[in-house]
């Protein structure tokens, strides 16, 4: 269940791709302008899943196998393009202590226990800090006009994630009591 888990491509749910799209653009917008003065710009993956977050710029912080992954990324998602990236670079050593002022510290935990048979609990965790009030404030009303949006990613996530499992549980002959053990 760990991999399912962790590899579902929300890139295939058509409202998170929207959603996802839409976060996306300025710094599409930006890419074209630099692809227009000649620079190279590295192509985003293809998929969304949590397994694609290094790609994506986060920081790998921990994992137990088959259990838990942990990312961690900093920046300024209030800017269009995530903003500027604190120099040096935060790695998964200096990632706690970063507190450079006016950055964001994001903390993304993906937990699956069993349950029963076939079954398992998923916990996901999204904790944000910021560095100073500032920034605080900035987070704030970013937070007011994407929150919502964002937030509507983890409900079609989960229905989707169910039907994935069911599918998988059907071809595997897992009985349709042990599937009540996951719920969105």
């Amino acid at each position: 269940m760990f991999d399912a888990i962790t590899n579902l491509d929300l890139f295939r749910l058509p409202v998170a791709r929207v959603l996802l799209e839409a976060r996306g653009l300025p710094s599409r917008l930006a890419d074209a302008a630099a692809r227009r003065h000649g620079e190279t710009v590295a192509p985003e993956p293809p998929t969304f899943r949590v397994r694609d977050l290094p790609a994506r710029g986060w920081i790998p912080l921990g994992e137990r196998p088959g259990t838990e992954l942990v990312y961690g990324a900093v920046g300024q998602p209030w800017k269009g393009t995530g903003g500027q990236a604190p120099e040096p670079p935060v790695t998964a050593e200096t990632f706690a202590a970063f507190a450079e002022p006016g950055f964001a510290k994001l903390a993304e935990s993906t937990v699956v226990i069993p349950y029963g048979m076939g079954g398992c609990v998923l916990t996901l965790e999204s904790r944000v800090v910021m560095t100073d009030d500032h920034s605080r404030r900035r987070f704030r009303r970013y937070w007011q006009a994407a929150g919502p949006f964002i937030r509507l990613m983890r409900p079609t996530a989960m229905r989707a994630l169910e039907r994935q499992l069911r599918r998988a549980a059907y071809w595997h002959g897992v009985a349709d009591a042990d599937q009540r053990a996951f719920r969105t």
